[in-house]
């Protein structure tokens, strides 16, 4: 146990903890970028009363190698935002030939939760390769 106002490590390497830490704040130095990392196993932050990721000023990016999960158990997930992009979604192809609208689709869902894109016209009918 350690007890200070302030704590300060440097070194380019960062620093290494073996077990838990618990503290009520990790800040970098100014201008600095602040990079929570665990190269080999899972990295977790938890809270009783939730957890907040902000940025004041730039991005925030998630990226993984897998699959990302956004799951709320009893409430809601918000995308709150002048614009939503969801790229690379599967477009079913039109089982009848009818009017082109260039770049025009129709958002579906599969039974499963699957999103996909269909002609703007009828109902949206999935091909077999698209619920997969």
């Amino acid at each position: 146990m350690v007890g200070t106002e302030n704590f300060r490590f440097s070194g380019s390497g960062g620093v290494a903890f073996e077990g838990s830490i618990q503290t009520s704040l990790v800040r970098s130095e100014s201008f600095q970028q602040l990079r929570l990392e665990s190269p080999t196993r899972t990295l977790k932050v938890q809270a009783p009363e939730g957890v907040a990721i902000e940025s004041r000023a730039g991005d925030i990016t998630a990226a993984c190698r897998k699959d990302l999960t956004l799951q709320s158990k009893e409430g809601r997930i918000w995308l709150d935002s002048e614009k939503v992009e969801l790229r690379n979604i599967k477009t079913a192809l039109p089982t009848t030939r009818g009017r082109t609208y260039a770049g025009i689709h129709q958002l579906c869902v599969c039974e499963n939760g699957r999103l996909f894109l269909s002609p703007p016209e009828g109902r949206c009918q999935a091909d077999s390769e698209v619920c997969k």
